[in-house]
């Protein structure tokens, strides 16, 4: 059996060992479960009385002694069942703190906000991001087209939600990713188009843009960095500069 899963509901090593304990040996005085489980009294009386809480032993009393039993354990999935309706619960409250905290918020920030996103964890916070905030479109300028290869978990659940969410992608290749997977259109699916810039247009940095930001990555060796800028002015003179590349780079 794994009784690891009666852990993983909560219940201690000691609660799991009682209450196993107490299906073998039926209805018993304390004293016995103390022989039994070779605990101290005190630690016995405490653990019953957690489990008791929880619903999984009773007692009655006999011969003015009291005698503690095992619940059937079908009240494992009672618990269960109770844990998911209070996570529902909890879920549906947190959404609407959510929604209060951001209107709260929202009249705090500044015209313009940066921030930097370090490491892998950084660029995946920062490609969620973009789902957030993406409205129909990204862009990308000088890709190099690495995630698929330093998370391909990630990318390829996050390009099947933007997929899903109809963001389109389009891309300005550098020309040495030509042969990148990133480049493909059977690889990338639908919404994607991408054309590949001039070689002496290479550069170190692959910029982002989408909604009202602009992320600049700098990617050294699989340890990308992004400088996420938060400014729609910004953001659409970067796509006027996108429009003139795209219509002098080749496909």
């Amino acid at each position: 059996m794994d009784l690891m899963v009666l852990e993983r509901l909560g219940l201690s090593k000691i609660e799991v060992k009682t209450y196993v304990c107490l299906l073998e040996l039926g209805s018993v005085p304390s004293g016995k479960i103390v022989r039994e489980t070779g605990h101290r009294k005190s630690t016995v009386y405490e653990t019953l009385r957690r489990l008791q809480n929880r619903g999984l032993v009773s007692h009655v009393i006999r011969n003015g002694m009291k005698h503690f039993e095992a619940v059937e354990p079908d009240k494992i999935m009672d618990i269960i069942a109770e844990r998911k309706n209070t996570l529902n619960e909890t879920e549906i409250q947190a959404k609407q703190l959510v929604i209060e905290l951001k209107k709260g918020f929202d009249t705090l920030k500044p015209h313009a906000e940066a921030h930097v996103l370090e490491g892998v964890e950084g660029f995946k916070a920062m490609r969620r991001d973009v789902l957030r905030h993406a409205d129909s479109e990204q862009l990308l300028i000088g890709a190099i087209s690495r995630e698929n290869e330093v998370m391909p978990a990630f990318f390829k659940d996050w390009n099947r939600q933007r997929q899903k969410m109809k963001i389109k992608l389009k891309i300005l290749h550098k020309e040495s990713a030509r042969k990148k997977l990133m480049a493909k259109k059977n690889y990338m699916g639908g919404y994607f188009e991408t054309r590949f810039l001039p070689e002496q247009l290479e550069s170190p940095a692959v910029i982002n843009i989408y909604g009202d930001r602009v992320a600049n990555v700098l990617w050294k060796k699989d340890y990308p960095i992004c400088f996420l800028l938060i400014n729609k002015e910004i953001a659409d003179s970067y796509r006027r500069y996108f429009e003139y590349l795209w219509g002098a780079s080749k496909k």
